[in-house]
C-alpha cells in the first residue's frame, strides 16, 4: 500500500495553511467592500490557481501545489468533507415546521427554476458542434447532461450566501433556500433518469419514478423516525458530558454516516449530509452557544478551503472560447431567473419576494461542478466541454452574492436601518409601566446601545406624562427625543405578562416598540411610528412577535417585507 512521505505530508499542511491564510484575508477585504465573504474566498482561489499565480510564478505554484502525486487527492478529500461540514450547519438552521408550512410557496419556483433553463439552455447546446460532445454516444445524451448541469442549483453556495448575510431565517432566506432543496430534489431525479437512459438505452417508467419515489421514502424515514433516534441519543450524551465535545463529534458522525447511506441509495452523499443537519437542528440539547461554536468552526476553517479549491478550477488558456462561456452564463443566469421568478409570482409571494429568489437560485455552483464530473466519467462530452461547463459554475457563484444583496435590499423595511438583532429584548420582567421603562433602559445600557440612560429614562417618563403612548390591541409606540442623539434607533421589549399603560382599549401592554431620535430628527420618528403602525395593524403580524422564541426570527419579521 502506497504510502505519505514527509514531503507529501509538508505540502499539505503548507497549502492547507496558506489556502485558509489567504480566504480569510480575501474575505475580511470582500467584507469590507459590501460583499458576502464568499465572493472573497472565491476569489482568493482564482489568486492561487493557474489563473494568477500559476500564469505569473508557475514553478512556485507547481511547488506548492503540484499536480501530480497525492497532493491533489489529498485536497479533494478535504474539499467533501468541508462540503458536507457546511450542509450540516444549514441544516441545523432549519426550522422544519417553518420549512414545511413554506414549501406550498416553493414548489412552483423551484420546479420552474429548472425545467425552464433545462428546456432553454437544452436547445442552445443544438447550437453546439458535435466535437462538444462524445463520439461513443449520442450527442442528444450529451446535451441533456450539460443541460442539467447548468440548470441545476448549488445549496452549498446558497447556504453560505445566506450566512454570510445572516438571513437564513428570514423570510426571504427561507423561501430561497426551501425553492433550492425542492430544485435539487428535481435536479437529482433529472439526473438519475439520464444515468438510467446512458446505462440501459431507453426511458422506462421506473427510470424516471426511481428517483423520486428513493428521496420521498429517505426524507420521510429520516426526519420521522430518525430525527426521534437523535434526538434520544443527543438526551443520551448530554448529561454525560460536560463539554460539546461529544455532542460535536455525535454531530459530525451522523452527518458522514447519513451522507454514506444517501450515497447507497443512489441519491448524494451532500444531500444525506443536508438531511443530518435537519434531523438533529430541533434538538434542544443544541443550544444557541454550541449552534454557534459549530458554526465558528465550520465556517471559519472548513467552508473557506472549500470555496478556494473551487476557484482554483478555474483554468483559462489559449483555447479558452470566451465567447461561448460568456453566452452560457448569461443564458443560464436568464432563464433561471425568469423561471423562478414567474414560479414566485404565480405562487402568490409578490414581485420583490420573487425576484430575491430568483437571484438566490441564480448559481448552479458546486453542484452543476458535480454533474459536470459525472458527465465526464461517463465519456458523455469532453474536457473543453467539462471547462466550458466549470467555469460558468464559478462566474455564477461569484455573481449571486452582488445580485442577490441588491434584490434583498428591494425587500427590506425602511425601519431596518435603524434596528438591529440587538435591539430586540424577549420576556421582560415589570409589573407597572415605571418598572417596565426602568427595565428597558437599563437593558439597553446593558448592551451598551446608550451611554446615558437617565436622561432617556426621563425624556421616555415626559412623553408618557403628555399622553400615553399604548394604542391599543396590547402594543404601545413609547418614543423620546434626545438632544445630540446622534443615530435614531428603535428597540423592540416582548414582556413577560401584560402590563397596565392606560391603553384606550383597556388591554394590557405585551409589545413594546421604542424610538429613541434626535430632538431634529427632521421626521425621522414620524416615519418610524408611521411603519411600525402600518405592521401592526395586521392581528398576524401581532401574533408573530408574541409566538416567535428567538431574537433573530423577530429581528428579520421585522426587517423584512414577505408580501413585497
Amino acid at each position: 500500500m502506497p504510502i505519505l512521505n514527509e514531503h507529501n505530508i509538508f505540502l499539505f499542511v503548507a497549502e492547507l495553511g496558506v489556502i485558509i491564510f489567504v480566504a480569510r484575508l480575501m474575505g475580511e477585504a470582500a467584507k469590507r467592500l459590501g460583499q458576502p465573504i464568499i465572493v472573497g474566498e472565491m476569489v482568493a482561489g482564482i489568486f492561487l490557481g493557474s489563473a494568477v499565480f500559476g500564469r505569473f510564478l508557475p514553478a512556485w505554484r507547481e511547488a506548492l501545489f503540484p499536480s501530480t502525486g497525492p497532493g491533489p487527492y489529498l485536497l479533494q478529500g478535504i474539499s467533501w468533507l468541508c462540503i458536507l461540514f457546511l450542509l450540516l450547519i444549514t441544516g441545523l438552521e432549519i426550522d422544519l415546521k417553518a420549512y414545511v408550512q413554506q414549501g406550498h410557496k416553493s414548489i412552483l419556483p423551484s420546479i420552474l427554476a429548472i425545467s425552464v433553463p433545462f428546456v432553454g439552455l437544452y436547445s442552445a447546446t443544438a447550437l453546439l458542434p458535435d466535437t462538444f460532445f462524445s463520439s461513443t454516444m449520442h450527442p442528444g445524451v450529451g446535451r441533456l447532461l450539460m443541460a442539467t448541469a447548468l440548470s441545476v442549483v448549488s445549496i452549498p453556495i446558497i447556504a453560505k450566501i445566506l450566512l454570510d448575510f445572516k438571513i437564513l431565517r428570514s423570510a426571504v432566506g427561507l423561501n430561497i433556500l426551501t425553492s433550492g432543496v425542492l430544485s435539487d430534489i428535481w435536479g437529482w431525479a433529472i439526473l438519475g433518469t439520464i444515468v438510467s437512459l446512458i446505462g440501459t438505452g431507453t426511458i422506462t417508467i421506473i427510470g424516471v419514478l426511481k428517483p423520486l419515489i428513493t428521496i420521498v421514502l429517505y426524507l420521510g424515514l429520516t426526519l420521522t423516525a430518525g430525527r426521534v433516534i437523535v434526538d434520544k441519543i443527543l438526551n443520551w450524551i448530554q448529561p454525560r458530558t460536560d463539554d460539546a465535545a461529544a455532542i460535536l463529534a455525535f454531530l459530525f458522525s451522523l452527518t458522514l454516516i447519513n451522507g454514506a447511506i444517501a450515497h447507497i441509495l443512489e441519491l448524494h452523499v451532500v444531500f444525506g449530509a443536508f438531511v443530518a443537519g435537519i434531523m438533529a437542528g430541533e434538538s434542544e440539547k443544541i443550544d444557541p452557544h454550541m449552534r454557534q461554536t459549530i458554526q465558528d468552526i465550520i465556517l471559519g476553517v472548513f467552508a473557506p478551503i472549500f470555496f478556494v479549491l473551487v476557484g482554483m478550477e478555474l483554468n483559462f488558456t489559449s483555447q479558452t472560447n470566451w465567447g461561448l462561456i460568456l453566452i452560457f452564463f448569461i443564458l443560464s443566469c436568464l432563464w433561471k431567473i425568469l423561471g423562478a421568478f414567474a414560479g414566485g409570482i404565480l405562487s402568490g409571494i409578490g414581485k420583490r419576494n420573487s425576484m430575491a429568489v430568483a437571484c438566490g437560485l441564480m448559481t448552479q455552483g458546486t453542484m452543476g461542478i458535480i454533474v459536470a464530473l459525472i458527465g465526464r466519467e461517463l465519456g458523455a462530452f469532453p474536457e473543453e466541454t467539462f471547462s466550458l461547463i466549470v467555469m460558468v459554475c464559478i462566474l455564477t457563484s461569484l455573481s449571486i452574492g452582488p445580485v442577490l444583496k441588491l434584490a434583498i435590499q428591494s425587500v427590506r423595511r425602511p425601519l431596518a436601518n435603524f434596528f438591529d438583532k440587538d435591539h430586540v429584548f424577549l420576556d421582560i420582567d415589570g409589573e407597572s409601566k415605571m418598572a417596565v421603562i426602568n427595565s428597558m433602559v437599563k437593558l439597553m445600557h446593558d448592551r451598551k446601545l446608550i451611554s446615558s440612560p437617565k436622561e432617556i429614562k426621563e425624556s421616555i417618563l415626559e412623553r408618557e406624562a403628555l399622553l400615553t403612548t399604548a394604542i391599543g390591541e396590547g402594543v404601545a409606540l413609547p418614543h423620546a427625543r434626545i438632544k445630540d442623539f446622534a443615530n435614531p434607533m428603535l428597540c423592540f421589549f416582548r414582556l413577560k405578562n401584560p402590563v397596565d399603560f392606560k391603553s384606550p382599549d383597556d388591554v394590557g401592554v405585551q409589545l413594546l416598540f421604542l424610538e429613541l431620535t434626535n430632538s431634529d430628527d427632521d421626521g425621522v420618528q414620524l416615519m418610524l411610528l408611521s411603519q411600525v403602525s402600518r405592521f401592526l395593524s395586521k392581528p398576524q403580524n401581532r401574533k408573530k412577535l408574541l409566538e416567535c422564541s428567538r431574537a433573530e426570527e423577530i429581528h428579520h419579521i421585522l426587517s423584512f417585507d414577505e408580501s413585497a
